[in-house]
């Protein structure tokens, strides 16, 4: 039987090698991710064999992510095996095509798939965002055109460091106090927190970062993770969006200058949240990765 447990930091060493190996594109596949929102989404880890599984949820309403390492058949016999004695078919969710292929190939027709269009991740060009070349990116250029004319010689970029994380953290909640004026405070709080898990441990998760600062205050951050050879995932972007161009200016100077070593940046899904699918589209993605949920009918 499996047995499952809270995800813990420790796991990072074990369990980031075994991930980012599947080679998979999709923000799930990067340990950094799911353990910033375990506690919101009550995910638990389980290793065993060689493979990496991870479960969310509570009670009966509980699903699998695809199983990373090991024998993949093995796996998910496993996973059939411990729904079964709870009297549950198993689920997952958050398969990519390439997921999908790999079980049907060792399962064929035993799985319903169902499309979740607001889990599609955003799959970016690293040098469209980092250039910003182009009619398409003819208005974002402009924000930050503006952005640098404006604060000329009062703003300044620099990679993150640990020692940066404490000023970081209190722009944080200085942006939530922001924000809470056009969203719900709860929400928030969650947000703020799974940031603050994922900040406290920056090093430890071989994180990057970019910090982009005026009059000598922080005014905008970002925070992403390599979860594959040629992938980062930007799990944190914050801005004050009282300032022109901040949020644009910053995902530029983040992809110049820490992602270098990769050809396509992974901005997450939109969660369904029309405003921020705008504003993902806007940016031209290079494709969009096709995530579903499943059902196994055994």
């Amino acid at each position: 039987m499996l047995e499952f447990r809270k995800m813990k930091s420790d796991d990072y060493a074990v369990c980031a090698p075994v991930m980012e190996s599947e080679g998979f594109m999709c923000t799930e596949s990067g340990f950094p991710t799911l353990y910033m929102w375990s506690d919101f989404y009550n995910t638990e880890i389980c290793i065993k064999d060689g493979t990496v599984y991870f479960r969310t949820g509570h009670g009966d309403d509980v699903a699998y992510t695809f199983p990373y390492g090991g024998n993949l058949k093995s796996a998910l016999l496993e996973i059939y095996e411990e729904e079964k004695a709870n009297g549950r078919k198993p689920r997952f969710l958050s398969l990519t095509r390439r997921m999908r292929e790999r079980i049907e190939t060792l399962f064929p027709g035993e799985f319903v798939y169902t499309e979740k269009r607001s889990s599609f991740d955003y799959i970016y060009s690293r040098k469209a965002l980092a250039t910003l070349s182009g009619k398409n990116y003819h208005q974002k250029r402009n924000h930050v055109n503006k952005f640098t004319k404006r604060y000329s010689g009062r703003f300044e970029y620099s990679a993150m460091v640990k020692a940066d994380i404490p000023e970081v953290l209190k722009f944080q909640k200085k942006w939530m106090e922001l924000a809470s004026e056009k969203q719900g405070i709860e929400s928030l709080r969650y947000e703020t927190h799974a940031c603050e898990e994922l900040l406290s441990h920056f090093s430890e998760f071989s994180l990057r970062g970019g910090i982009l600062r005026l009059d000598g205050e922080i005014c905008a951050y970002c925070v992403g993770a390599k979860i594959s050879d040629d992938t980062v995932d930007v799990m944190i972007e914050k801005a004050d969006f009282r300032l022109d161009g901040a949020y644009q200016v910053i995902n530029k100077l983040f992809c110049e200058n820490e992602c270098k070593d990769v050809s396509y940046i992974n901005r997450e899904e939109d969660m369904g949240i029309e405003g921020l699918r705008r504003a993902k589209l806007s940016y031209y993605p290079e494709f969009m990765l096709e995530k579903y949920g499943a059902l196994w009918e055994k």
